[in-house]
């Protein structure tokens, strides 16, 4: 066709974005080859496309009618696609542009040879305390993570998770300061005017724990460390998938899985029959009896004592 080589920027919220895009464009392309529609078109875009992948954070909670009604009263327009988020943003991008880019770097964009290493810092440091916060503040009675971190023992929860299980797994990434961006988390989760609520982060937990928690844990044991607090938030998980919150309250439970955890979840022993669930958790972590003691444990205690109790004795063991 003539045309000189491009880039296609993907900015969906997905890790490694950028070389899905360019499998899922390839694919097609060579569907189109094979059919006769197209001549060699999927060996050009391996060859001339740049496919660089990008990683977005800024919380956004849920849109409310109470915030379209806010915003209407202060402006006198009514948005219904109004966005409510944090002033905090951060936009990473794989520099891989054959023809040139735009500056965006001018507007605070980071350009870095490879987005790899943010994405593990943001799926671990903040969606990894983000769910831990979301299934044990639900629990102790938080509706939000800025009422959670209100509180001395989920602020430790979160400052013990990062220094002591979630940073030692998080390679360096380009131009951040690992203990300085846990130290802004934590600020942004204090945010008042965010209201992000725990429900609304606790959501697909099925389809979030093996990112956010579970390569995590699995890095943790591969050099023989057992994390007690990332099981106590697995255990948190399992806790609210059953249904009910510590007060008896249902639990609306939104997951596409949903139906399948509340059975195991109800079951005579709920934290073997959740490990069980391959699509879940793989077949190794219900082998491992470490980690299996870890989390009936805290399970046990959750049930026992409730969420705060629960993460006051992760923070402060005993002597």
């Amino acid at each position: 066709t003539g045309i000189p080589p491009f880039t296609v920027l993907c900015c969906d919220n997905l890790p490694s974005n950028g070389a899905m895009l360019r499998q899922l464009v390839t694919e097609f392309a060579g569907q189109r080859d094979a059919a006769g529609t197209s001549d060699r078109l999927a060996e050009w875009i391996a060859g001339h496309v740049a496919f660089p992948s990008a990683m977005v954070d800024r919380i956004t909670p849920a849109t409310t009618a109470a915030d379209l009604e806010e915003f209407a009263s202060i402006s006198g327009l009514y948005d219904a696609a109004l966005v409510i988020h944090e002033p905090f943003r951060q936009w990473v991008i794989e520099d891989d542009f054959p023809q040139g880019r735009p500056g965006w770097h001018l507007a605070g964009a980071q350009m870095v040879a490879n987005v790899e290493p943010h994405e593990l810092m943001k799926l671990r440091c903040l969606n990894g305390t983000h769910s831990a916060l979301a299934y044990l503040g639900y629990l102790a009675g938080h509706e939000t993570i800025a009422n959670a971190v209100a509180t001395p023992a989920f602020t430790a929860l979160c400052e013990r998770l990062w220094h002591e299980e979630i940073l030692p797994t998080v390679p360096q990434p380009e131009g951040e300061d690992l203990p300085a961006y846990c130290a802004a988390l934590l600020a942004r989760y204090r945010n008042p005017a965010i209201r992000h609520r725990t429900w609304q982060i606790a959501m697909d937990g099925s389809q979030k724990l093996p990112q956010r928690l579970l390569g995590t844990l699995r890095d943790n044991l591969a050099v023989g460390r057992l994390p007690k607090g990332l099981c106590l938030a697995i255990a948190g998980w399992m806790r609210y998938v059953a249904g009910t919150d510590e007060a008896g309250q249902p639990i609306i439970l939104r997951d596409p899985m949903a139906d399948h955890l509340k059975v195991a979840a109800n079951s005579a022993d709920p934290v073997t029959a959740l490990l069980s669930i391959e699509a879940i958790f793989g077949t190794d972590l219900a082998g491992n009896a470490d980690v299996v003691a870890a989390i009936q444990s805290a399970y046990q205690q959750l049930s026992d004592e409730g969420a705060t109790k629960a993460v006051m004795a992760y923070i402060e063991p005993p002597a």
